[in-house]
C-alpha cells in the first residue's frame, strides 16, 4: 500500500514540522526569501469519474505510470474522483490511489459530493479526510481549495473558503513560491467552467508568489500564462466519460517546479 496522508503527516511532525488544524505549518519566519532545494516533481490527475471496477482500470494504469516515474515526489487528485458521491466509487478510488508509493492529496469535485445525504460530504471525508489542505514541501506551498457548490458545474467560492485561504496566507512568505489547486477551473480564457469570483480569490495572493494553479472539471488540456501565474487545466483520466474539448486522449500530468520555475508535461494513458 502506498503512503497515505495520514502516515506522510506522521513523518512529517517527526521531520520537525507542526500540525495546525490537522494542516502542516513550517516553523519558518514569514517574509524571508526561500531559496530552492532542487526540483519537485508531482502528478496531477483529475475526473476519473469512477463507476464500478471495470472503470478503476485507467486508475490503476495511471497509479503504475506514475510510481515507474522515480522523480515524482506525490500526486494530487484534482477532483471529481466519483461519478455520484457513493461511498463504493469512493471506495474503489481510494483502494487504487493507496497504491501509490508516495503520498496522495485529493480535492473534492462535484460528482465527489452527496447530495441526498444530509451531509454531502460525508461519504468523501470518510474517504479523503478534509476538503481544504495545505502542505509545506521544500521551498514550496500547496494549497487544496473545495471550490465546489453541492453538485453544480458553474460556481461562486464561499466567503469562509475565502476566509480559510487568507488565514493560510498569514503564515506564508511573500517571497514563497505557492501552488493551488482547484477542482474548477480559474484558466482566464478557460472554454467552461471558470469560478464566477475567480479573480477575486486571486487576488487574495496579490502580495504573495502565486506561480501555478492547477485544475480539473474541463475535460481538456489548456494551459494559459497571466501576471507570472500559470493556470492548467488537463484532460480526465476517465474511461466513462468524454473530454470536453472533443480530443481522444486520456491521462495526468507531470509538473517539475524548480526554485518558482513551472514545467509540465501531459502524459497520455492507454484506454
Amino acid at each position: 500500500m502506498g503512503l497515505t496522508r495520514r502516515h506522510f503527516m506522521t513523518i512529517l511532525g517527526a521531520m520537525g514540522l507542526s500540525s495546525c488544524a490537522g494542516r502542516t505549518v513550517t516553523r519558518l519566519t514569514p517574509h524571508i526569501p526561500f531559496v530552492g532545494d532542487g526540483p519537485i516533481s508531482f502528478a496531477a490527475i483529475n475526473d476519473t469519474h469512477v463507476l464500478d471496477a471495470k472503470s478503476v482500470g485507467i486508475v490503476n494504469r495511471a497509479v503504475a505510470s506514475i510510481n515507474a516515474d522515480q522523480d515524482i515526489r506525490f500526486t494530487v487528485v484534482l477532483g471529481d474522483v466519483a461519478t455520484g458521491g457513493r461511498w463504493p466509487e469512493l471506495k474503489l478510488a481510494r483502494d487504487s490511489f493507496d497504491r501509490l508509493d508516495n503520498p496522495c492529496f485529493v480535492i473534492p469535485g462535484n460528482h465527489d459530493v452527496a447530495p441526498s445525504s444530509p451531509d454531502i460530504y460525508a461519504n468523501y471525508a470518510r474517504a479523503f479526510g478534509d476538503p481544504n489542505w495545505r502542505e509545506d514541501r521544500e521551498s514550496w506551498v500547496f494549497i487544496g481549495l473545495d471550490t465546489c457548490n453541492g453538485t453544480a458545474s458553474d460556481v461562486t467560492v464561499p466567503p469562509e473558503r475565502m476566509d480559510w485561504l487568507r488565514k493560510q496566507l498569514r503564515h506564508i512568505g511573500e517571497k514563497r513560491p505557492i501552488a493551488l489547486f482547484t477542482h474548477h477551473p480559474f484558466n482566464p480564457n478557460t472554454k467552461a467552467y471558470r469560478v464566477a469570483n475567480a479573480d477575486d480569490v486571486v487576488g487574495l495572493f496579490s502580495e504573495y508568489n502565486l506561480r501555478l494553479v492547477a485544475s480539473g472539471h474541463y475535460h481538456g488540456n489548456q494551459v494559459e500564462e497571466r501576471d507570472g501565474i500559470t493556470y492548467v487545466t488537463t484532460a480526465c483520466c476517465s474511461t466513462t466519460r468524454d473530454n470536453f474539448d472533443g480530443t481522444p486522449e486520456k491521462g495526468y500530468r507531470v509538473f517539475r517546479l524548480e526554485d518558482d520555475a513551472v514545467a509540465h508535461e501531459f502524459i497520455p494513458l492507454e484506454t
